[in-house]
């Protein structure tokens, strides 16, 4: 499991930030689940930012449902207007360097743009990138991916499909969906 190599770490009760004195961060089990399906570097800059985000006071959560893409659900997501990326290329959730982050606020219990914001400029301190400030253009048009967050500090995704890293992290990333998904 990505989490146990990494962190040596079985179950969240463990899961410590590692500021003296910072309180574990608790995981639901579809979060657990998302974070072991991540690169593992990225499952660990999710950890940080999580456990940022909740100090500051922000409820965010990782979604379970746009950890890992398939190859056919990205072309779907393409062909629906949900993703630039076409059918047939390398993208970031497809090798477990992209996540979406699910951040209601509890008094109007919508989607809080502003706390997505603030996630964004510390995601993008360390290292990350955030895309909910930017507009990508679809076959269909226009989006704007307010909850989607990458993790890739040292490439472009241009320079990334030709490193032969991307075909290994392509194979690890299904391997990891076959056994957690």
């Amino acid at each position: 499991m990505a989490f146990d190599l990494l962190l040596q770490r079985e179950t969240d009760t463990n899961w410590a930030r590692d500021k003296p004195g910072a309180l574990p961060l608790s995981f639901s089990p579809a979060e657990r689940k998302a974070l072991k399906l991540l690169e593992p570097s990225t499952a660990a800059h999710v950890v940080e930012v999580i456990g940022w985000a909740r100090e500051h006071g922000i409820p965010a959560k990782v979604s379970g449902q746009s950890v890992i893409y398939t190859p056919a659900q990205a072309a779907e997501f393409y062909r629906t207007g949900k993703s630039a990326i076409a059918p047939g290329r390398i993208d970031w959730h497809q090798v477990g360097r992209a996540y979406h982050l699910v951040i209601i606020s509890p008094e109007t219990k919508q989607l809080d743009h502003g706390a997505y914001a603030r996630v964004g400029v510390f995601v993008r301190s360390r290292g990350g990138d955030w895309l909910g400030d930017k507009t990508v253009i679809t076959p269909k048009g226009p989006i704007v991916d307010l909850a989607h967050y990458e993790y890739h500090p040292e490439w472009d995704i241009a320079t990334y499909r030709r490193l032969p890293i991307a075909q290994t992290e392509l194979k690890a990333a299904q391997r990891r969906a076959a056994r957690y998904g």
